[in-house]
């Protein structure tokens, strides 16, 4: 029986949270991808709206 591949590798990709892991395999198992892509397709999001999104804007209530 073939084991069940639930965790990340360590592949270069540093410091992932358990969160960021199990998000990760999830989207890795929704998209066809492996968890190490859908790890670094999250991360360069991230880094993505953190760089256009405008940090001094704040919503008044």
């Amino acid at each position: 029986m073939a084991k069940k591949k639930s965790k990340l590798e360590r592949s270069g990709i540093s410091a992932v949270s358990s969160a960021e892991a199990y998000e990760a395999t999830y989207f890795a198992r929704r998209c066809g991808l492996t968890p190490d892509e859908a790890l670094k397709i999250m991360r360069e999001a991230q880094g993505w709206v953190s760089t256009t999104m405008p940090s001094a804007v704040k919503r008044k209530n």
